[in-house]
């Protein structure tokens, strides 16, 4: 599971902080679009082996974590072409921000650390606004990166 969510906590840090402190662009966004992609793939290869294995039954439960993998996949593409397509919504949706939080939530989720329930669900949805809050707060009071400063000399 950290050979996954280690990549998307860097790649997460050093996007909010250096590449999206005032936001997002298209191509941002569009480059953001891989990453979900690639988490699905991973998760989708992680429960494919253990069921060639014979470690885990093809049960309702197994059949929503593959559901779950698709409409992340779904959402990395939908990313991808919304930000080639130059919609608005990119902005949003594209962030780092939002992808960030939505694989490292359901990762855990996906490999069996969490386990899959309504309860488990409200608790992500409900605990969004918060961590996005604490995000904004702490890149408002982070010093503007070298880059932004040379931009706007």
């Amino acid at each position: 599971m950290f050979w996954i969510i280690i990549p998307i906590w860097i790649n997460w840090f050093f996007t909010e902080f250096f590449v999206e402190k005032h936001g997002t662009t298209f191509g941002n966004a569009v480059s953001n679009g891989v990453i979900p992609i690639l988490a699905s793939l991973d998760w989708t290869r992680y429960l494919y082996r253990l069921l060639e294995d014979g470690l885990i039954k093809f049960t309702f439960d197994v059949f929503l974590k593959f559901l779950l993998a698709l409409i992340i996949f779904g959402y990395g593409v939908f990313v991808i072409v919304a930000g080639i397509k130059i919609k608005r919504i990119i902005f949003y949706v594209g962030r780092i921000r939002w992808i960030t939080y939505v694989l490292v939530m359901f990762t855990p989720v996906i490999y069996d650390v969490i386990g899959f329930s309504l309860y488990t669900l409200t608790a992500i949805i409900l605990f969004f606004p918060f961590y996005y809050w604490v995000i904004e707060f702490f890149d408002r009071i982070t010093p503007e990166p070298r880059v932004y400063q040379e931009e706007h000399s």
